[in-house]
């Protein structure tokens, strides 16, 4: 059997649906039809079963990804939420053991892979629906976020990791590495270490008493985020992090930079989380600086993650990385 790295990424799609569909059998659904979604990262896989529902299922990278109780921490606060409120975000099923993660083995695939089945979130992504209204309900709903989160008494093994320093997921930092050298020039390096220390500053500032530390998406961009009837439903809860409201926003809003509507949007977001909460931001330019911090910290992953994809794209991508990085307010 050939190993699974020198596979392509249809091989290992085919090895992974096999073990979705090892998984399953631990689950009380009657399922009709197992799809890939996606495969750049975890296998993701749409589940028809009987009667025209539908679920996902993910399979979860192996060790080096998330760990087992970071992973059941993501589902214990999605069954929190699913539990406590109306907000539009993927309810966990538990396997008939009672469990929200599912391990399994199977022959082709190295290591055991933690699986989760959620409900199923309607619509297209809201990146494709990106109006000034849809973004003023994207603000009210990551403001009824963190209001739960705020109130979210956590099990005694939830487990996440807290957002302190620019490359929170704790990656080994490769960004200023000498193998780098040809992409990251005395120039471009110059620009990248003086917002790493400004986000520092400003992320010691942000933790200097960690009072009102809560769960954070840490993630919620308009891809995922899903729009129906008028609804939005957020999913991909995988990279929940201890943290401040303000983080969040600002990766959020990362993603708008190069619009050339993205203050419109900015003010159009904070509109619609005003209505239902305090505008979370300590201190002017708070915001711009942490938007800084994603970029950094994406930068690092995209250098040493190994999808030839992410390789190919790092030039560009630090290059404009950089130029966000030279515009940076304040």
């Amino acid at each position: 059997m050939k190993d699974f790295g020198q596979l392509t990424n249809r091989g290992r799609a085919l090895r992974l649906r096999r073990m979705a569909l090892v998984a399953l059998q631990q689950y009380n659904l009657d399922v009709r039809g197992v799809r890939l979604l996606s495969n750049d990262l975890n296998g993701i896989f749409r589940v028809d079963l009987a009667g025209g529902q539908k679920v996902v299922l993910r399979v979860c990278l192996p060790e080096g990804g998330h760990s087992l109780p970071e992973i059941r921490s993501e589902m214990m606060w999605l069954a929190a939420l699913s539990r406590d409120t109306g907000l539009g975000v993927p309810r966990p099923f538990a396997n008939r053991a009672g469990a929200l993660v599912t391990t399994v083995e199977t022959a082709g695939v190295p290591q055991a892979r933690h699986c989760v089945v959620f409900g199923w979130m309607p619509g297209p992504d809201l990146a494709d629906r990106l109006t000034l209204e849809n973004v003023h309900k994207l603000g009210a709903l990551s403001a009824q976020l963190h209001a739960h989160a705020e109130t979210f008494e956590p099990p005694p093994d939830f487990f996440i990791k807290t957002a302190d320093s620019v490359f929170p997921f704790e990656d080994e930092v490769v960004l200023f590495d000498d193998a780098h050298d040809d992409l990251m020039p005395p120039a471009r390096r110059s620009v990248f270490l003086r917002a790493r220390e400004r986000v520092e500053a400003a992320l010691g500032e942000l933790y200097a008493n960690r009072q009102g530390l809560r769960v954070l998406h840490y993630d919620l961009h308009h891809w995922n985020v899903k729009v129906f009837r008028g609804k939005l439903y957020a999913l991909d809860f995988e990279d929940l992090m201890w943290g401040y409201p303000v983080q969040d926003i600002a990766i959020t809003f990362y993603y708008w930079q190069d619009r050339a509507d993205f203050e419109e949007l900015r003010r159009a977001f904070r509109r619609g989380y005003t209505e239902q909460g305090d505008w979370p931001e300590g201190a002017p330019g708070q915001i711009d600086t942490l938007i800084a911090g994603r970029g950094l910290d994406l930068a690092n992953f995209v250098l040493q993650d190994p999808n030839p994809d992410w390789q190919q794209a790092a030039p560009a991508f630090l290059e404009r990385v950089e130029g966000r990085l030279r515009v940076l307010p304040g």
